[in-house]
């Protein structure tokens, strides 16, 4: 699993703590700092956990609602970007994005994400 945030960001953090509750369940866990990261991906089923603004449960997002921004340079390459990108590529074949609200407890958010992960 591939997880976005920051941790110096308390709302862009949280996706961080949930992590760290499935790595005690045995989930492989791959803390991203940059989306390139995804472009190095080897499994078959991508996925992803990251904080979703105004989220208030986890919930599976359908991957063509991730907006990509107008690119006006390579520092304006987001993580749409490079799914799209990744996809053309065949890198990206199966991709899951798992979204977590910006609070909450950390252990039982894990337990309902436990779900959606194979």
């Amino acid at each position: 699993m591939y997880v976005f945030g920051n941790e110096h960001l308390p709302e862009d953090a949280f996706a961080l703590k949930v992590a760290d509750h499935l790595r005690l369940q045995g989930v492989s866990i791959v803390h991203c700092t940059t989306p390139e990261s995804l472009l190095e991906a080897e499994e078959d089923e991508l996925i992803i956990l990251d904080v979703v603004k105004d989220l208030a449960e986890p919930a599976v997002i359908d991957p063509d609602r991730i907006r990509t921004n107008r690119m006006m340079s390579l520092h304006d390459l987001d993580v749409g970007h490079i799914i799209e990108l990744g996809q053309a590529m065949g890198i990206i074949k199966k991709l899951k994005i798992i979204g977590v609200p910006q609070k909450g407890n950390p252990q039982k958010i894990a337990e309902q994400v436990k779900q959606w992960i194979p």
